[in-house]
């Protein structure tokens, strides 16, 4: 592996690098199951069994923060993974901090993952936990005029494609969609991709693996839902929010999906995090990491606070 300038509060991810075997994933995910959402002394967590695509069963959590109570604005927390790997520790903390922070509720859903569940079966069940939002918000406590949805890596896909099948299907959007080392273009062709052939944590191949595992040999249709980049038009976005690793092969992915939307009329926030990999936010105890929150939840905030 090449030596790359990493932070040093980073250093430990120096050491990390996701299977490449696609049929270990089953296996980590058996000890990734031991990482629990619970309640603490911030946050309250409730789980709910929710609907999925094709009747599927989906474990779905709400986070809401313990000081603040009645209908609040909300975050809906797609987490990263390669379409391959459960909700990590970090995940469910900094879904903790939004919802304490931001003084929200956060819905975090446990959609369906590869290598069983391919191309459309992910982003359909994460649209189903949106449509169950927006059919419970009463109950739920949550006003549905203010809905963030957010995303890191392969989560970050799942949140701008959820983005683009809520306009198409029903004409609404989200208020605001952050979008944390996205996942945005299938073809894997940007400079980024073929440079970063043996960074920590997550490369290129990985990502070859990851794409042929999701989209298969299947022809697919609506490859925007997959692809977000190739979607016709981005001008019904939100305002959004990006964060790009600078030693990330889908770095320049991420800054292409910014810089389209800014040029569509879309007002986007773009911040490429120096020193960083990919899957930097696990770290998080880090500087970098303190620090990127404090940002997300300053311009969350400013979102929920528009209306």
């Amino acid at each position: 592996m090449k030596k790359y300038e990493i932070d040093s509060e980073l250093a430990k991810l120096t050491k990390q690098k996701a299977p490449s075997n696609i049929h270990l994933y089953p296996i980590v995910n058996m000890a990734m199951k031991l990482s629990a959402c619970e309640s603490d002394d911030k946050v309250t967590v409730k789980k709910y069994v929710t609907p999925g695509y094709k009747s599927g069963k989906l474990s779905t959590f709400v986070i809401e923060p313990k000081k603040h109570s009645g209908i609040l604005p909300c975050i809906v927390f797609y987490h990263g993974g390669g379409f391959l790997l459960k909700a990590s520790r970090a995940h469910y903390q900094i879904a903790k901090w939004y919802a304490e922070m931001a003084k929200c509720k956060v819905v975090f859903t446990d959609y369906r993952l590869l290598p069983k569940n391919k191309y459309p079966v992910p982003v359909e069940d994460c649209y189903c936990t949106y449509k169950w939002i927006l059919n419970y918000a009463d109950t739920l406590e949550i006003n549905k005029d203010k809905i963030i949805v957010t995303g890191d890596s392969a989560g970050g896909n799942l949140a701008a494609a959820v983005t683009l099948m809520l306009w198409d299907r029903i004409h609404i959007s989200p208020l605001g969609a952050m979008l944390i080392y996205p996942v945005t273009d299938r073809r894997m062709i940007t400079e980024s991709m073929k440079k970063y052939t043996d960074t920590p944590v997550w490369d290129a191949a990985l990502t070859k693996m990851f794409w042929k595992a999701y989209l298969g040999n299947q022809e697919t249709k609506q490859i925007q839902y997959a692809s977000p980049i190739e979607a016709e038009s981005l001008e019904h976005f939100p305002n959004v929010y990006m964060e790009v690793a600078e030693f990330d092969s889908l770095r320049d992915e991420g800054i292409a999906f910014a810089e389209r939307l800014q040029a569509e009329g879309v007002f986007t926030e773009l911040h490429e995090v120096k020193g960083a990999c990919h899957g930097y936010e696990t770290v998080l105890e880090s500087r970098i990491v303190r620090e990127s929150i404090q940002r997300r939840i300053r311009w969350i905030q400013s979102i929920f606070n528009k209306q």
